[in-house]
């Protein structure tokens, strides 16, 4: 499966559509918009036998897959699905392992500045597991009228950075977008402007690439507002350790997710 959105018929979740739909405008990828109806106060085993119960909670996914309907019209092909019973996080956890989704496009809380970042307690939970990259769109984002045209990669030389690039050399490649390597540099930069550089050298990609270390003392303030062209998108890495194919915010990320003005990408950790 190609592009999995998860959908409340919320503001911030019209903003998960309208990235999940940029994302792929390009790529020509299928889109599914999934929606979770949930448990109840009577615990799941006794809910799921209650046929009557299931059925009015999931008509009430249902409508707001209509609503999600209407927001996408003639534009794209894309698949509706009502999941549950289960908490959002949880439904869309369980379908992402099933269908193993390219990407899992979410939106940002009601919390979140205009134009920023904020992840609410299901994107905080799916930050913190997922087995495919998480994608979070700004709050607002669906006001704004832009292609994907542009990427950065938040990059260190570690290994996990690196899996961030593989996966940004391919979307790039998919969208024929720029590409920018980016690195923030409390002192001196020379050594770390090299890496970059040997890193953008060794892609085997026809994709324009850009490296630039910045010198500052705040690393997640500068990548999460870049100066000079925003990026359309910024893609970064997992922490370095916990469990494989899945998504586990490091101390970068995980600030990144609440401060970006732009969307974010988390890749998970990869064998």
């Amino acid at each position: 499966m190609g592009i999995l959105v998860g959908f409340d018929d919320t503001p911030h979740g019209q903003d998960a559509i309208a990235l999940g739909l940029r994302i792929a405008a390009k790529d020509g990828e299928p889109v599914t918009v999934a929606t979770a109806f949930p448990d109840d106060e009577r615990g799941l085993m006794v809910a799921v036998q209650d046929s009557a119960w299931v059925a009015r909670v999931r008509g009430v996914a249902e409508r707001k897959l209509e609503t999600a309907k209407r927001l996408v019209g003639d534009r794209q092909q894309v698949d509706y699905r009502a999941i549950g019973p289960s908490s959002a996080s949880r439904g869309l956890h369980e379908l992402a392992a099933r269908t193993e989704p390219r990407i899992l496009v979410v939106g940002s809380s009601e919390h979140a500045a205009i134009g920023r970042i904020a992840p609410g307690s299901t994107v905080e939970n799916l930050l913190h597991g997922s087995p495919c990259p998480v994608a979070v769109a700004p709050r607002g984002y669906r006001d704004q009228d832009h292609d994907i045209a542009s990427l950065a990669v938040a990059y260190d030389a570690t290994p996990e950075a690196d899996q961030a690039l593989a996966f940004a050399v391919e979307a790039a490649q998919r969208r024929h977008a720029s590409l920018r390597l980016v690195a923030v540099a409390d002192g001196p930069s020379d050594a770390l402007q090299t890496k970059l550089d040997d890193a953008a050298a060794r892609l085997d990609s026809a994709v324009e690439i850009s490296t630039s270390v910045i010198a500052d003392h705040d690393v997640v303030k500068t990548l999460a507002d870049l100066p000079g062209e925003r990026p359309d998108a910024l893609i970064c890495g997992s922490r370095g350790y916990g469990a494989l194919r899945q998504v586990l915010l490091g101390t970068v990320s995980n600030r990144l997710i609440r401060n970006a003005a732009y969307p974010v990408v988390v890749v998970p950790r990869q064998p």
